[in-house]
């Protein structure tokens, strides 16, 4: 069992999940918008998200995975529902972004239906980790210190501590 650092309480991921979901109500105004979120990090954000917005908004997930192969990092596509993006506005939601190899993956995957436009919504945006050129167009948090994040969705294969409230560091007892 690991200690539950706090880093984000539950209030303050609502209060800027708000701030968050305004600003993509404004610059969406008048736009059909979906909402792709990345399995299963991204599932509360983007319920939590799309609750927020003074809109209409569709939504779809994805699962997208990564392995290092001999010749580098190996993204598939290993699970999609219905996404339909043709002339439509796309936020892939993601829950950590890292590297941006997997978010860069499925962004030309999709782009393959000629959506109206396509971005990144981070939850944690670390962009000091990115190894491909893309940046977040919108980031709930950009200065999560390092460490393992649990809560809110995010944590272990097996669940544990998954559906804290808050996003907290585990830290080794």
């Amino acid at each position: 069992m690991s200690n539950l650092r706090v880093i984000y309480s539950a209030d303050r991921i609502n209060e800027r999940l708000q701030e968050v979901a305004a600003e993509i109500a404004n610059d969406f105004v008048d736009r059909e918008l979906v909402l792709v979120g990345m399995l299963k990090g991204a599932a509360f954000f983007l319920v939590d998200l799309a609750r927020m917005l003074p809109r209409e908004v569709d939504y779809e997930f994805v699962s997208v995975t990564s392995s290092i192969g001999d010749h580098g990092e190996v993204v598939s596509l290993t699970f999609a529902t219905q996404v339909d993006v043709c002339d439509r506005h796309v936020l892939i939601l993601k829950d950590v972004f890292h590297s941006g190899v997997t978010e860069n993956y499925l962004i030309t995957h999709l782009s393959q239906q000629n959506p109206a436009s396509i971005g990144v919504a981070a939850l944690i945006d670390k962009p000091q980790m990115r190894s491909v050129n893309l940046d977040a167009r919108y980031a709930v948090f950009n200065d999560a210190p390092d460490g393992f994040l649990v809560g809110y969705g995010l944590g272990p294969s097996h669940g544990e501590h998954t559906n804290q409230p808050d996003l907290c560091i585990a830290e080794e007892e």
